[in-house]
Formats: C-alpha cells, structure tokens, sequence
C-alpha cells in the first residue's frame, strides 16, 4: 500500500518547476485557491482531464506523481506559500481519488489535522474534497468520521465540504461514463446519503453530476448552441437526461435538492460539472480529443457533427435540472 501525491507548480511563481505538494492554483477570484492533488483513481472516466496522474497504466511512470511523501513535506510546501495580507478562497483536496483507501485518507486527514492547528483564515477556513465517493458508498465512514470530530475539536471554525461527483443517472450510464463495472453504480449512488449519516458540526456533505453536458453551453445558459456536447447515453438521449433517470438517482437528485435549497436559491437544482471547451487550456484539449476518442460515436459536438434537433433539444431540457456558476460563487456557498 502506498499513497501518491500528483506535484504541481504555484501560478504565483514567475518560473520554477512542479515540485510542490501544497500550491496556489487558478480556481475562483485572486488570490486564487490552494490546493493538494492526489494520484491514482479506481474510475476511468473518459473525459478525465486528471487521467495523467489518475490511470494506473500512467501515474505510475509519471514525473510529477511521487509517492509516499512525508506530511512535514506538505507542511513546509504549506507553509512557504505566501499569507501575508491574503486570503485565499479555501483549500481544494482533489485527484486522482482523495478517499481512495484508509491508507489515503488516513495521510489525508492526518494533513488537514496538522494545518488545522494553525491559521485557517488564510483559506477561508474552507476545505473542499472532491470524491468519486466509492468508498464512501461501500463503507461505515466511522474512520472519516473520527477524524472530522477530533478536527472539529481542534479548530471548530474549520469547514469541510466532501463533494460526491455522480457518474451517470443509471448503472449503465455510470458503466459508459467511468468505463468501469455497472455494479459500482450503487455505491456512488449512496454515497452522499451515507455521508450524511456522519455527524460532525464542520461537514457540508454534497454532490455534483459529473462530466455531464458542455461546461460552456451551460454557462451561457442554453442561449448558445455552437458548443453544445454531450455523450449520448442511449436513443438520442444524452447523459443525466431525466427520461432515463434510474430510481436511486432520481432520490438522490431531489433529497440533494431538499437538502440544499434554503441556502441559496442556485440549489435549487443539481449542480453539474462539463469541460469548458471555449478555453484554449492544454488540459481542456488533451481531455477533449482523449473523450472523443474513448466514447466515439457517442460523443456528440455540436461543433463538428451534423446537427441532431433531438438531441439539442433534449440537451436543452437538462437545464431545468441543473446549474453551472463560477467556482468562486459555488464553492463559497459550500464552505459557509
């Protein structure tokens, strides 16, 4: 057993190399986000911009993934980063998969811990984990649990937000979307509801759709159809599309909406994650050509393709059920 760190380079720093285990990432408003990038994963979402440092068969041959670091390394990465007069907008902990075993979660949780001793209003006191959610779905959580109260204990103004990101609506959607077993659907499915059994007053339990429709469309609410994508689940029906919702999905999507709405009125649906195609990023590129390439003829762009009304229009629907807003207003909602 081992646990691998994806290192990464600080947009603070004019030159240098990515060698850090802590650093200042672009996400959300200046001064930007911190964040902490697990490698390896037990999915293989096509449209994984992270597959470098995810996928077994390239993380382990990577130069950037390590393993094993020592936690006084993230803490002296952590504590190199410039504070004075800053706050930067939380913490993201993100992969690869953050919760992919106790080993990983205890070397998690042991970090959170040791910078929750210190100032965390130099990230807004706010930590946002994004999980696939499997183990949270297989397993009693009494370990993440334990953690979080001795956390909260130690810093009760420290807020953890664990983000489950849903992949697919149905088992055969999930199977399409992470091209791994239809079986694993269910421990997705439930993962948040037994992330809600926990209770430590510094949680903040939520989900996302995951590599759903085109980040872009969304963003300029369905008034632009030159950059509609999606992967057709089935029939011309795209992913997430309520016609095939699965039962377990369907509750989870409207207790997450009961769960959520009185905090602020963008929960009043599910909140959906895409690529944002319209940037001219590598990584965008890089995910893009490896999606199209692993979904193939089920890989719908608007852009490239004769246009499909049926699916447009079905695209156009999921925008009664879901939302995309900038990172600085979602995850600022979510670490309150």
């Amino acid at each position: 057993m081992a646990v691998y760190l994806a290192l990464q380079k600080s947009v603070c720093e004019e030159s240098g190399q990515q060698d850090k285990t802590v650093a200042v990432q672009k996400c959300g408003n200046p001064p930007y986000e911190l964040s902490l990038r697990f490698a390896g994963c037990n999915l293989k979402c096509g449209a994984c911009f992270a597959s470098a440092y995810s996928w077994p068969e390239k993380y382990r041959s990577s130069r950037r993934v390590k393993v094993d670091i020592p936690i006084e390394r993230l803490m002296d990465d952590f504590n190199k980063i410039p504070k004075s007069g800053k706050s930067y907008n939380w913490m993201r902990i993100l992969g690869g998969e953050p919760l992919l075993n106790e080993e990983y979660i205890h070397y998690l949780f042991t970090f959170i811990e040791r910078i929750a001793r210190g100032n965390t209003k130099c990230f807004n006191n706010g930590i946002v984990i994004q999980t696939n959610g499997l183990y949270l779905g297989l397993h009693d959580n009494k370990l993440i649990e334990s953690y979080l109260r001795k956390i909260h204990t130690i810093n009760p103004s420290l807020k953890i937000a664990i983000e489950i990101s849903i992949k697919g609506s149905n088992p055969d959607e999930f199977s399409l979307l992470s091209q791994s077993s239809r079986d694993l659907f269910h421990a997705n499915i439930t993962a948040y509801k037994n992330l809600k059994k926990i209770e430590s007053d510094n949680l903040r339990p939520t989900v996302i759709a995951g590599f759903g429709i085109n980040e872009s469309y969304l963003l300029s609410n369905g008034k632009s159809k030159k950059s509609m994508m999606t992967i057709i689940s089935r029939d011309n029906i795209p992913i997430y599309h309520p016609d095939i919702w699965a039962d377990e999905f369907r509750a989870l999507y409207y207790q997450f909406v009961d769960d959520w709405k009185n905090n602020n009125s963008i929960f009043s649906k599910m909140p959906m994650y895409g690529i944002k195609d319209e940037f001219n990023y590598n990584w965008v590129k890089y995910a893009l050509r490896q999606a199209k390439n692993i979904y193939g003829t089920v890989f719908y762009d608007s852009a490239y393709s004769t246009h499909n009304e049926v699916i447009e229009n079905k695209i156009s629907e999921l925008l009664e059920y879901f939302f995309l807003v900038s990172n600085q207003e979602y995850y600022s909602e979510l670490i309150k």
